[in-house]
């Protein structure tokens, strides 16, 4: 027979106190937090997973940094590209008025210190920069993409490239063109004599007034165009296909938190009616621990 003494029945009741006491503080620091997960104790398993989640959610988070720069890459290309265009179009239509036989040499002179003023400012769309660095020398380290002073590409013909997705195949992406591949021969031509560009030489053919030197420049103007616009096409294919990429990673990130807070968050309404129960529990504890365990002498002479 098992003899039940005051100590063992008040360590019962005490044990048992303390034991709703520890539910009702776990379910109030979950309501206030609005998290089930405090400590890899509350659920080993859903801990693991949702650690890996937030590992997925922090790669997400970086890819999206990643289209983020990779946008402003193509967007200061684009820009540079589209102004440099309508700078060649300006430039087309004054080879044609040097052309006609009405304008005299003192016009086609002046028609020569225009292009040689847009050729300058050609050249500056040409060494546009992006955080410090020319957006059209490739992977170059260099200060400029065309040299200054003889309009010579000093960049390389490696692009630059942003991994945009997780995916092995075809997560990386080009978000630069080269200065070569844009601007071709308008400001440096190799092959030529001195190595003088398309705009150099229309500036030499308006200035001299010969029709054949104009005709020639011309028909090259018309080509590097033609490349310019091609590689305009290029860099809005790839923007296109960026957004293309920044929307599916929209999708994944927002699939990725709401798998992670239904791994960490609370069910509200759940809570909060345990939470209620608890504190009702607790409280009955109380009294029935009040009316078992009797005062002792001891009580009184501590």
């Amino acid at each position: 027979m098992t003899r039940v003494t005051p100590a063992t029945l008040n360590s019962g009741v005490m044990a048992g106190l303390q034991s709703s006491l520890s539910r009702l503080q776990q379910t109030q620091e979950q309501l206030s937090s609005g998290r089930r997960l405090s400590r890899p104790s509350d659920s080993p398993v859903d801990t693991v997973a949702a650690m890996q989640l937030r590992a997925e959610r922090k790669q997400s988070d970086q890819l999206a940094r990643n289209i983020d720069d990779g946008m402003a890459w193509l967007n200061t290309s684009d820009q540079a590209l589209s102004q440099t265009n309508t700078v060649l179009t300006r430039i087309r239509s004054l080879v044609l008025a040097g052309s006609n036989s009405t304008n005299g040499p003192d016009e086609r002179r002046a028609m020569a210190t225009e292009v040689d003023q847009l050729r300058e400012a050609v050249l500056g769309m040409a060494n546009t920069q992006y955080l410090g660095r020319p957006v059209f020398a490739g992977t170059q380290d260099t200060a400029t993409a065309f040299d200054p002073a003889t309009g010579a590409y000093s960049g390389n013909t490696a692009t630059v490239k942003r991994t945009v997705s997780p995916d092995s195949g075809s997560g990386t992406l080009a978000v630069s063109v080269t200065g070569d591949q844009a601007f071709t021969t308008l400001l440096h031509d190799p092959s030529a004599a001195g190595g003088s560009g398309v705009l150099e030489r229309i500036s030499n053919a308006l200035r001299s007034g010969d029709p054949t030197a104009m005709d020639a420049a011309l028909d090259d103007l018309d080509t590097a165009s033609e490349a310019l616009r091609s590689t305009q096409t290029t860099v809005g294919a790839r923007t296109n296909r960026l957004l293309t990429v920044q929307a599916n990673g929209e999708v994944r990130s927002d699939a990725v938190a709401a798998k992670l807070a239904s791994v960490e968050g609370i069910d509200l309404a759940k809570t909060i009616t345990d939470l209620t129960l608890q504190q009702t529990a607790y409280q009955a504890a109380l009294g029935a621990a009040a009316k078992v365990v009797q005062p002792s002498l001891m009580d009184f002479l501590r």
